[in-house]
């Protein structure tokens, strides 16, 4: 069975921008929350800025629950340099809005922001939960827990290929980023995993009008778009780097980590994308620089 892809602007708000139920247990289950949410009422996606000047902020959901706590969930594929600004600006936008004049800032209540991204932030190997909040520096165990923002790199998560699928958390894991796994299942199978059957199901193609599927389409052309320029972007450095590094002389050229040879180029490529192999390995296999190979790794996904 072919869905829409789970990751997916489509995708993503068909099921937890229009599903209440289905956005409560992906909050639940991703979130350290003190309580869990019982109930949500959907808010505008657009954080609308205080003078006509200033920055809008557009988030893919919103929402606040029975308690008063804000949450905001964002599904992010193209990788940018300034996101965890944006999740920031956004956080503490939604954060000092939720008071009118005559309220006391005792009324004030948490903010959520749940970044599940679809790319590489952080050189570690085995860390994909970040969980970023206000900690005093001289003892850690003093927080002001008022705000939060989570970010969740989906692709390592996958590589370290350790998961329980009794696990709700980890359902939902493989659900972005290994959707095909619940495809496969047979109807009497899925019944066991009753949030993820339903968020399948609604990605059935059928369920979309022409013009969505249309629209649909061309967002996936528009990404693997933007992919083949970041990848021909990084060959085209690599040439690059190549003739810098011979007019340089070869020992100074392997000290930089740059890559000699076009047919080398797209061995460690090759690699790279081998989820046996690890960056330590390749890198001596072939004596290139650790930090060279991530960025590497980071531009391929």
């Amino acid at each position: 069975m072919q869905i829409i892809s789970t990751i997916s602007d489509l995708g993503f708000k068909t099921v937890f921008g229009e599903r209440p139920h289905l956005l409560m247990n992906l909050l639940n289950n991703f979130l350290p929350l003190p309580h869990p949410i019982v109930e949500v009422h959907y808010l505008n996606t657009e954080i609308i800025p205080e003078k006509n000047d200033g920055k809008n902020g557009i988030v893919d959901v919103r929402c606040k629950d029975s308690d008063g706590r804000h949450f905001i969930v964002e599904m992010q594929i193209g990788k940018q340099a300034s996101f965890i600004k944006r999740a920031l600006f956004n956080t503490s936008k939604v954060y000092s809005r939720q008071l009118t004049i005559e309220q006391h800032y005792l009324l004030a209540q948490p903010v959520y922001s749940l970044n599940l991204l679809d790319h590489r932030i952080d050189e570690n190997e085995t860390i994909w939960y970040h969980h970023y909040a206000l900690t005093n520096q001289q003892d850690f165990a003093k927080t002001i827990d008022q705000m939060h923002i989570l970010l969740i790199e989906l692709p390592k998560w996958k590589k370290l290929n350790k998961f329980d699928i009794e696990v709700p958390l980890d359902r939902w894991l493989i659900y972005f980023t290994e959707p095909k796994h619940f495809t496969m299942l047979t109807k009497e199978e899925l019944k066991r995993f009753n949030e993820i059957s339903e968020a399948v199901e609604l990605l059935e193609p059928t369920n979309f009008t022409p013009e969505q599927l249309r629209a649909y389409d061309l967002y996936l052309d528009n990404i693997r778009t933007y992919e083949g320029n970041m990848y021909e972007a990084k060959l085209e450095a690599f040439t690059e780097g190549e003739a810098k590094g011979e007019a340089r002389g070869e020992a100074r050229g392997e000290a930089k980590g740059i890559i000699k040879g076009t047919n080398q180029t797209l061995a460690i490529i090759r690699d790279l994308k081998d989820p046996s192999n690890t960056i330590e390995s390749i890198s001596e296999k072939y004596g290139v620089n650790v930090e060279f190979l991530r960025e590497i790794q980071t531009v391929l996904g």
